[in-house]
């Protein structure tokens, strides 16, 4: 007589080695921050183009460079909220579709409100693909891999920009500034190909969610094609089965942990764009060539690249203090860099600051993707990402005020360091309020160990 069994899924999950599935999710996941990186440099180097074919001063294009982080903004809070509802990688696709269409349509504007509507739609499109990619990446991934698989993801958004860089070098003078948007906008088109049909939907999510178990053991034997599901008639994952709403996040004594992470992510952010949209500016107003300048912040990028990966790394292995303490150690990094009046130092004073300004970012990327459960995992993440997006545009607008009032260069960087203090102060009260959370809920205390602590 054949027993029925019940199969807890996250024991394989957890297995004692990543299979070619697992690897596979990630690397495709890695081309959805490609898109990303792309996105974020296009409109800045097709942009002297722009304004030399439109006859629009700096100040009334303004605007359209707020575009893409607005429309990510947006798309952030809105479709991450549906991939806890309908599924990661029906939310993956659809943003990667959007922003294909609306990529490619950017290369055919005519003006700055056309444009401006265009880069709204782009980064709507990502807002919701990015958050649920985080959530997707952490749900297949074992506990001790899975803020370093986030990590690794994020590299990807380097190896875009970079790209981004060298298609508008050899287009642009060919072609015009349309093509760097053309281009983008088909290549998204074998992208989002590939994530249809290579990426299976998030088991996790499938099991909350109370699918079938015949569509649950399509994706478990494709994840650990060894494994015996013979009679297997129920899946589990240890975790509730509910619905999402925006205000899970701040229910059930989640709201400090919410609030605190949100305080991280704005002003994490906020010095972050500083640096990045200003700092060639801060260093050609005080004697440094433009080469100089973009070299400089050429290192910066690099050492993101390297933290990327090592923060992440060590995210799994120690936990929330990790990212605190990257923060904490990167505020004096900052405003140290106004004290260099020789390139030869400079520049491998921006690779240690970007390993910590940029790699304490993508170590909170990855935080906000396992700190919550399955049911609200995609909304939580779009949603800290969502809100950190206010500090990527208040950080250079004040920037762009410090400058025209002649703030020397000293006390800009001294300025820009007190928001990554802050967000150190806020991740460590994060971490202390996880903590007492977790304790009076009587289970162990998940920030013991790095990448338990989503549940």
């Amino acid at each position: 007589m054949a027993v029925d069994r019940t199969l807890n899924v996250a024991d394989l999950i957890e297995g004692k080695k990543l299979t070619r599935p697992q690897i596979g999710i990630a690397l495709w996941l890695c081309t959805l921050m490609v898109l990303e990186g792309y996105d974020m440099q296009a409109l800045s180097f097709a942009a002297p183009s722009i304004l030399r074919e439109w006859q629009v001063s700096r100040a009334d294009f303004g605007f359209v460079l707020t575009a893409h982080l607005v429309g990510y903004f947006v798309g952030a809070m809105i479709l991450s909220f549906f991939g806890d509802r309908i599924g990661r990688k029906n939310i993956i696709v659809t943003g990667a579709v959007i922003f294909g269409a609306f990529t490619f349509a950017a290369g055919f504007a005519t003006s700055p409100q056309e444009l401006y509507l265009l880069r709204f739609g782009a980064g709507f499109g990502l807002g919701g693909a990015i958050p649920s990619g985080i959530a997707l990446a952490a749900e297949y991934m074992p506990a001790r891999v899975r803020a370093t698989t986030i990590g690794l993801m994020f590299v990807g958004y380097n190896l875009g920009a970079a790209a981004g860089g060298f298609i508008a070098a050899w287009t642009i003078a060919d072609y015009g500034w349309s093509s760097v948007f053309l281009i983008g906008g088909l290549a998204a088109v074998p992208m989002f190909v590939g994530l249809s049909l290579a990426l299976p939907e998030s088991v996790r999510f499938l099991i909350v969610s109370g699918a079938s178990p015949a569509k649950i053991a399509v994706i478990v034997q494709r994840l650990r094609p060894q494994a015996d599901l013979s009679g297997v008639t129920r899946y589990i994952i240890n975790e509730e089965s509910r619905r999402n709403s925006p205000l899970s996040l701040l229910t059930e004594g989640r709201a400090l942990v919410t609030i605190l992470l949100w305080i991280s992510f704005i002003t994490a952010l906020a010095g972050h764009y500083f640096i990045t949209l200003w700092m060639p500016t801060v260093l050609s107003d005080d004697g440094f060539s433009v080469a100089q300048a973009n070299s400089a912040m050429g290192m910066f990028q690099l050492g993101g690249a390297i933290g990327s990966f090592l923060i992440a790394f060590l995210l799994d292995k120690i936990g929330i203090r990790v990212v605190a303490l990257t923060f904490l150690v990167s505020a004096p990094i900052v405003a140290a860099l106004s004290l260099h009046t020789g390139y030869g130092v400079l520049v491998p004073h921006m690779l240690f600051a970007g390993l910590g300004v940029l790699g304490g970012q993508i170590g909170l990327n990855a935080l906000s993707g396992t700190i919550y459960p399955t049911y609200m995992r995609a909304m939580g993440a779009g949603w800290g990402l969502g809100i950190g997006r206010v500090g990527s545009l208040v950080g250079p607008i004040i920037g762009g005020y410090l400058l025209a009032m002649g703030i020397p260069r000293p006390t800009l960087l001294l300025l820009d360091s007190i928001p990554f203090l802050l967000a150190a102060i806020a991740l460590y009260a994060m971490y202390v309020a996880k903590r007492a959370r977790d304790e009076h809920a009587g289970g162990e205390i998940p920030l013991a160990k790095g990448g338990e602590f989503a549940h």
